[in-house]
């Protein structure tokens, strides 16, 4: 039985978390960068908790608030430029997966002088990361207990890395802040969370604590999907927010084990360059990935549904609902420059079943083209 885990991330968890904890972040340094998206981690309250812990412990700040959605290399390396010019000795990132996930790249690049894309990626760092803490803004990433950036390439392309190294120092989980997401996005990022779950309890490098993980979190997603999918009409409560990143929590401990599978390696490209929400690209393809694993592992499939109490049919109508329509179409010429990207693909590696190149191809041919 495998029960291999690693998870070195405090995670202060609940209702003012931040502000019953400030003192832990003078255990990092006396200047930090602070790195944001336009809006999210100032409208959620989440970047005026952060300042006041700050201020309280008299540590320094420079802001960096240029994180895009699907955050760029080149993005990242600008805002190390300005933590090296600052003297940040920690970064602290704030908001969803893009800025978390961006935080991570910018510790390892402020602390490096080969700050080349090849370099990042490898891991090849001549420096050790700056430490990370991360608050999170939105139910879905899970990057707060997870090693692993996705940072889009110069050439356009979702890249990860991870190392033990990125693993954020603390990490604030507090659903205050994500009482103001937009509908859309509180289903989008929930079905990442599922998307994380489902990927990661059928996976070959899954082991026992990964599947709890994993099982737990579509556990309570089967609970509030049908309450996300209604959220504009009848508003979720705290307790509801809660529960929700609870479960991005779980999905983020599960693939911390595991890494992902193919819905994920086929959705990168929707977001690249079709503007689609991370989470909608992932669970755009989770019903051909329950069929898939139905068939190829039976028995991973019937004891996973018999843990839930529930059922395929079940399961995929509270996808279909929280998911909006996809409308994308894809040119031969697309579809030939997409293809060699799924050669060797890891998370298609690790799906279950005989699982490569040629059917990402398939997929793709039934669905977008």
């Amino acid at each position: 039985m495998d029960m291999n885990f690693y998870m070195p991330v405090n995670m202060i968890f609940g209702k003012d978390c931040i502000k019953n904890n400030m003192s832990l972040f003078a255990k990092y340094g006396k200047k930090c960068l602070i790195v944001t998206g336009k809006n999210g981690a100032k409208k959620s309250g989440a970047l005026d908790d952060v300042i006041t812990a700050l201020n309280s412990n008299n540590i320094e700040f420079e802001g960096f608030d240029k994180i895009e959605q699907n955050p760029l290399y080149t993005t990242c390396k600008d805002a190390s430029d300005v933590a090296k010019e600052f003297g940040a000795e920690f970064i602290i990132g704030i908001g969803g997966g893009s800025p978390l996930d961006a935080a991570k790249a910018i510790a390892v690049l402020s602390a490096c002088k080969d700050t080349s894309a090849d370099a990042l990626y490898n891991c090849k760092w001549d420096g050790t990361p700056l430490p990370i803490i991360e608050v999170g803004t939105t139910a879905g990433t899970g990057s707060e207990v997870t090693p692993v950036s996705v940072i889009t390439t110069p050439e356009g392309q979702k890249k990860s890395f991870r190392a033990p190294t990125t693993y954020p120092a603390l990490s604030f989980g507090d659903a205050t802040y994500t009482m103001s997401l937009s509908p859309e996005f509180t289903r989008s990022t929930a079905l990442d969370a599922l998307s994380h779950c489902m990927e990661s309890y059928f996976n070959k490098t899954a082991n026992e604590i990964s599947k709890t993980f994993a099982l737990r979190g579509v556990a309570i997603l089967l609970e509030m999907l049908t309450k996300t999918a209604n959220c504009e009409s009848t508003p979720l409560t705290f307790d509801d927010r809660e529960k929700l990143y609870c479960a991005s929590l779980y999905g983020g401990l599960a693939i911390g084990v595991t890494g992902t599978a193919f819905p994920h390696a086929l959705g990168y490209f929707l977001s690249e360059s079709h503007g689609i929400c991370h989470g909608n690209a992932c669970a755009v393809y989770l019903e051909e990935f329950t069929e898939h694993n139905i068939i190829n592992a039976p028995n991973e499939a019937e004891s996973f549904f018999k843990a839930l109490g529930t059922d395929k049919d079940t399961l995929l109508e509270l996808i279909k609902i929280n998911l909006p329509e996809i409308k994308v179409t894809i040119s031969d010429e697309e579809f030939n420059e997409l293809a060699p990207r799924f050669e060797n693909n890891k998370s298609l590696i690790k799906s279950l079943g005989n699982v490569g190149r040629s059917f990402a191809e398939e997929i793709l041919k039934k669905k977008f083209m």
